[in-house]
């Protein structure tokens, strides 16, 4: 559906640069919710509007729908930026129209007829949850209400591509939840491509199928998002995962597991579970099956859309040659097992975002 090939940008303000995108491809998918995340100045706000050239690009090619919209001009432009519709993280709305007048004012500018366009705005405050508010001005509404507005605006042209630029982030996260389930719903029931930039890796993980880091203006990483915080690779990724999918044990916990990581006849393991190995009733088979006795110290587990992740850090005491059959066994049913030795320095990594 969108497709950037080498995509550059340099911002330029007298004898300075800021070079704010470096060569970046990204390709996404029709019909998916795909995220963009990044620290500040990172350029996700100006890939994001290189999409539909409120930005011109100063080198690649940007395609949406097979059209390469970095080829357009003028008119042939304005058309394409009907089909990709876009919300503000700031909500742009006009202060001086009402919710209903803002919603079909994209409506107003394609000169659609004034009945056509208030039966099309209604329907879409009725989406959006905002059907009693259709006379309301802008400074009569919340911030989420305010966003649901820009919503609806966004989806006046029946665009086949909307782009979110940090929707959430001014937000607080009661409201985010509510919004980031607007777009979910969107999605699911328009089957309208989603492309969503913020800097909260929660909100990735709450609707996005796909994400792609960006650092320094180049993609550090790419891939489900389910991998991507299972196994982050780029330290701008471990950061940001950090807390979210951490593992914290008490004072106990950790006085426990360092005498564990020194006895002979106990291991100490942390274990990572991810989709169907999470539901698996692995304590119960050790116990049984290998004779092995399994003291859990801390655990965490969580979804990403519909897909379990977890971590535990465990004790396993017993025959050495037991423990390690015990292990064996983990690995063949898909738990990633970790033998921990160091358990300071274990902590101190995680602590500062090791992959999990």
């Amino acid at each position: 559906m969108v497709r950037l090939e080498s995509i550059s940008k340099v911002f330029r303000t007298g004898s300075s640069q800021i070079v704010a995108l470096k060569n970046v491809t990204l390709h996404v998918a029709p019909g998916g919710i795909f995220g963009v995340i990044g620290l500040s100045g990172a350029g996700k706000s100006t890939l994001i509007r290189c999409i539909n050239m409120l930005e011109i690009p100063d080198g690649g090619k940007v395609y949406v729908d097979g059209h390469e919209i970095t080829a357009l001009k003028n008119r042939e432009l304005r058309e394409a930026r009907k089909k990709i519709g876009m919300i503000f993280q700031h909500f742009n709305l006009l202060s001086s129209r009402t919710v209903l007048e803002n919603v079909v004012f994209p409506l107003e500018i394609a000169k659609v007829e004034r009945h056509e366009r208030e039966k099309r705005g209604r329907k879409l405050l009725e989406l959006v949850g905002l059907e009693d508010k259709e006379n309301a001005y802008p400074a009569q509404l919340s911030g989420g209400q305010k966003q649901r507005v820009g919503v609806a605006r966004a989806l006046a042209n029946d665009p086949k591509v909307l782009l979110c630029d940090e929707p959430t982030s001014s937000l607080d996260p009661q409201t985010t939840r509510s919004i980031l389930g607007l777009l979910d719903t969107i999605n699911k029931n328009l089957g309208l491509t989603i492309i969503l930039i913020t800097h909260e890796m929660d909100a990735i993980r709450q609707i996005c199928d796909e994400v792609a880091v960006i650092a320094d203006g180049e993609i550090a990483e790419l891939g489900r998002v389910i991998d991507i915080f299972t196994c982050p690779v780029h330290e701008t990724t471990k950061g940001m995962v950090r807390g979210l999918n951490g593992i914290d044990a008490p004072d106990w916990a950790i006085r426990i597991l360092e005498a564990s990581a020194k006895a002979k006849d106990k291991k100490v393991i942390k274990l990572s579970f991810v989709g169907e190995s999470t539901g698996q009733p692995i304590i119960s088979s050790i116990v049984r099956d290998f004779g092995v006795d399994i003291n859990i110290l801390t655990a965490q587990i969580d979804h990403i859309r519909s897909v379990p992740f977890g971590v535990m850090l465990v004790e396993l005491s017993g025959n050495n040659d037991k423990i390690m059959e015990a292990i064996d066994y983990l690995h063949d049913i898909g738990v990633s097992v970790d033998i921990i030795d160091d358990i300071s320095g274990f902590m101190t990594k995680m602590n500062g975002g090791a992959n999990l």
